[in-house]
């Protein structure tokens, strides 16, 4: 059997909201015979077990199994890793030297302060005749002279040093970015393969790795230029930190979630009984969730993925990129087009997943009882092929912008709704009309009445649908009654928790009031607390 050493690069990535699927490909010819082929410098992420070989080639092979090892290396394996290693090491060794001529600089500026102070022995050498005071000022304007040398050379080292701690700093931040590719270790995968005929064989390996996951981001911008529309605008947020960059690959984006498919949550028995305070509360045994297994072959030899070539939607500002949808059982895949580059920085990076178009209905919403104000509200099905996962959407009313929103999951043929904020052109205003204490007694019992008017206006120059809420009280007291009196006009929707709904349609300039009463009748020993 030979041993042969396969050179691979990613060609595709299956990107899942907390882990990636790589799949990585490499071609080679081959004369016929039986081959280990290894496929070195895997990152240490990956689930071993979910490493999955394929072959194909121009001449008949049998692919024989995979394994897979962990290998080490005197050096880090990853180029780029290596490289800022290299110079950090460079530069520390820099700053050494520096730290070390910087000792002898101080080392000689004690010297020279020493010799400086001597003045003792300046004044037995005068005393006795062995120098004169010129040779002693010309000593000691060389002594100050060699001081202030000194003084400027540390100063430039200080300098020096500075600089060389910010460019290994600045170098240091960018080895850490790349942190999971500093290990001195990698797994290495061997692909057996027994070859029938000479030719040439490509051989793919896929596997599952973690410290990678997207989510989505959505702008979201209501058009009412010509027929009113909601553009939506899908991208897709990226991260990786796998230790390996991906360059130029084919990427999807898949809505499954791995790490929920092993083991469906048990439910213990829940008991019921007499509180002891010594006695312990019982504890439900914990649920463990066992780690995602990689997705069996197909066959024994796996098919690589295809990746289907979209025609860009054309528009007139520029190209719109769209994803093609693929679903396959309860879960989607997005297919970018092109191919897409994601470093292994941990950084998020923006991918375009659709932009289209959806119909709302606009209406108006108030609660006056809350806040005197009439909410625009948006309601849209999404008629789109896309399902919109939970995610930070920036809204738009036109160019202006709204705030950011929490959507829902929304499938395709699902329904949200969206609040575009306060108008002031469509008015409500909640007064108590009424308030009385009836003066008669019946049976001892005590009845309040109340009256409320909520006035509706709608200032714009087209009809306006409002949705109004209100409400009257629920007795919590089988001794207090409370009961809706009359509504004018009948609600549309009344709940056994006195929630009120009227569906109003003002014409342009139009009021329209609201009335409605309740009593509230309680013994009159009774203190009730909620009363308005």
């Amino acid at each position: 059997m030979t041993d042969t050493e396969l050179t691979t690069a990613i060609t595709a990535v299956a990107v899942y909201s907390d882990r990636a699927r790589v799949t990585r490909s490499g071609t080679l010819a081959l004369e016929p015979g039986s081959y280990r082929l290894a496929i070195a410098e895997l990152p240490l992420a990956l689930d071993p077990a979910s490493v999955r070989a394929a072959a194909r080639g121009t001449a008949p092979a049998r692919l024989s199994g995979i394994d897979v090892q962990r290998a080490f290396y005197a050096e880090t394996p990853a180029e780029r890793v290596r490289e800022l290693e290299q110079q950090i090491e460079a530069l520390e060794d820099k700053m050494k030297l520096l730290d070390s001529r910087v000792e002898q600089l101080k080392e000689e500026r004690k010297i020279v302060r020493e010799l400086g102070g001597a003045t003792d022995v300046y004044a037995r050498g005068l005393a006795f005749g062995k120098t004169s005071v010129d040779d002693q000022v010309r000593l000691l304007d060389s002594l100050r002279q060699r001081a202030e040398e000194i003084e400027r050379a540390l100063l430039d080292a200080a300098v020096e040093r500075r600089q060389l701690d910010r460019q290994r700093q600045k170098l240091q931040n960018e080895l850490d970015q790349l942190r999971t590719a500093r290990s001195r270790q990698r797994y290495s995968a061997v692909v057996e393969l027994e070859v029938i005929q000479a030719g040439e064989m490509e051989v793919e390996i896929t596997y599952v790795i973690g410290n990678a996951g997207w989510r989505p981001l959505y702008d979201l911008r209501l058009s009412e230029e010509g027929e009113t529309a909601l553009d939506v605008g899908y991208l897709a947020q990226v991260t990786q930190r796998t230790g390996e960059d991906w360059s130029n690959v084919a990427l999807t984006l898949s809505t499954a979630r791995p790490a929920l498919a092993e083991t469906l949550p048990e439910l213990v028995p829940c008991y019921v009984g007499l509180a002891e305070a010594a006695r312990p509360h019982p504890q439900g045994r914990a649920l463990t969730m066992a780690a995602p297994a990689a997705p069996p072959p197909k066959a024994d030899l796996m098919a690589g993925a295809e990746v289907e070539e979209i025609a860009f939607q054309e528009k007139a500002e520029a190209e719109i990129v769209t994803a093609a949808v693929e679903t396959s059982g309860a879960a989607v895949t997005y297919v970018v087009p092109g191919t897409a580059s994601i470093p292994a920085d941990g950084a998020p990076h923006k991918v375009a997943v659709a932009r289209f178009s959806l119909a709302p209905e606009l209406d108006y919403v108030t609660a006056p009882k809350l806040v005197d104000a009439v909410y625009r509200r948006a309601k849209v099905d999404n008629a789109s092929p896309y399902t919109l996962l939970p995610g930070s959407a920036s809204l738009f009313d036109g160019d202006e912008f709204i705030g950011n929103v929490k959507l829902e999951l929304t499938a395709p043929g699902g329904e949200m709704e969206l609040y575009l904020g306060t108008d002031d052109r469509v008015k409500a205003k909640r007064e108590l009309t009424r308030r009385e204490v009836d003066k008669k007694f019946i049976g001892d019992r005590r009845r309040l009445r109340y009256g409320y008017e909520i006035e509706l206006e709608n200032l714009l120059p087209v009809e306006a649908q409002v949705t109004l809420h209100d409400q009257f009280p629920v007795s919590r007291h089988e001794d207090i009654k409370v009961k809706l009196e009359f509504a004018e006009p009948k609600p549309d929707k009344e709940t056994n928790l006195g929630l009120l709904d009227w569906k109003l349609t003002l014409q342009p300039g139009g009021k329209q009031a609201v009335r409605f009463e309740f009593t509230v009748e309680y013994p009159r020993d009774m203190r009730v607390t909620g009363l308005p």
